[in-house]
């Protein structure tokens, strides 16, 4: 994964390639202020005219949102700002707002609804922000922030994707930030996740490579191999009778 430039125009060619096989006229991400979204957005802005939503709630941490408002300048692409405070709220007297699962489910569905009226209203494609790590591990709302059209970064760790950004020139303050979902205040992906994407992505590259895993805690295997198999169905299509 250290051959970026590679990396970079296969992505390039893999987002340009759809683009044109679908025939719509661009791209629409939803940009978080946040590491993935960020080096989504630069690859997009290489390709075709590139909308960035920024939707964020009451709960939101201001820099995020200041951070996406200047890679947007930065990459000249079209921004608006969408803040979704009301929305959610409609939607609390029917949930539990004390349950963070369920409002921050909520909170990346709502941001789903938006981003695909856009898709409709500007004829693109709803470009997804998921990486690698989560999309194994099932960290993220099925139907919310991992839908889309296609997801350039599906296949890269969130481990290497540091490095791709600062090759991709991605301010530091960006890369430098804890990674966050930002569903509520001071929330934490490593903190939610009990270990370091460094520790988690080393497991699951060795996972994948066929490794011997007796070198790991036990209890962080165990808790990492649960976690991968509790949530595999989010990543499979939904389930229809066999004829």
């Amino acid at each position: 994964m250290e051959n970026f430039k590679l990396l970079e125009n296969k992505l390039i060619n893999f987002l340009d390639s759809y683009l044109k096989s679908s025939k719509a006229s661009g791209f629409v991400v939803g940009l978080s202020g946040g590491l993935d979204s960020a080096v989504v957005a630069t690859l997009c802005a290489k390709v075709a005219p590139t909308k960035a939503l920024i939707m964020p709630t009451s709960n939101s941490n201001k820099q995020n949102l200041a951070d996406a408002i200047e890679l947007s300048k930065s990459l000249n692409i079209s921004y608006e700002i969408i803040d979704i405070s009301d929305i959610l709220a409609a939607f609390l007297p029917f949930s539990d707002k004390f349950d963070r699962l369920r409002v921050g489910n909520i909170t990346a569905r709502i941001r789903m609804i938006i981003l695909y009226d856009h898709s409709s209203k500007l004829n693109s494609l709803v470009v997804g922000t998921s990486n690698k790590s989560e999309r194994i591990l099932g960290y993220g709302t099925i139907y919310g922030d991992m839908a889309c059209a296609l997801n350039p970064i599906a296949n890269i760790y969130k481990s290497d994707l540091f490095k791709f950004a600062s090759y991709l020139g991605i301010h530091p303050n960006i890369i430098n930030k804890a990674p966050s979902a930002d569903l509520w205040q001071n929330q934490s992906d490593e903190s939610e996740l009990g270990y370091s994407y460094k520790e988690i992505d080393e497991l699951l590259k060795a996972i994948e490579n066929d490794e011997d895993l007796s070198k790991f805690d036990s209890e962080f295997k165990n808790q990492i191999i649960n976690r991968i198999s509790k949530n595999s169905f989010k990543l499979k299509p939904p389930a229809i009778p066999i004829n």
